[in-house]
């Protein structure tokens, strides 16, 4: 919950700064040292949720990156396309001809709903 703190305060500083909009045109890139990283590594599938943001990459901190012993933070201006349908930028909205709008993973719900 202090990296979710942290991150939020980067999220703030960037839309205070007019880098982003909204925190789901960010994406964040955290580098932990060794005694975090493997938790963040752990739940790095779930962070993007707990942060309210489209994209976060994890990477071990090593000791030239010159960034706080414990997590670096930046923010940066997400990949992809925004999908309409969760608001999210990815890199695979319009992937599906059948829904070009929306990423992959929304167009699976669409059709799971459609054929429910």
């Amino acid at each position: 919950m202090k990296v979710r703190e942290d991150v939020l305060k980067s999220l703030e500083e960037a839309r205070r700064e007019k880098f982003i909009g909204a925190p789901l045109e960010a994406r964040v890139r955290l580098t932990a040292n060794s005694d975090i990283y493997p938790l963040l590594e752990e739940y790095a599938g779930e962070l993007p949720g707990l942060f309210i943001v489209s994209q976060v990459n994890v990477a071990p901190a090593s000791a030239c990156d010159g960034l706080s012993p414990e997590i670096g933070i930046k923010i940066e201006r997400a990949d992809g396309s925004k999908c309409e349908r969760c608001w999210k930028y990815t890199t695979d909205t319009g992937s599906d001809p059948q829904f070009p709008t929306i990423c992959a993973a929304c167009a699976d719900a669409v059709k799971e709903t459609l054929h429910a």
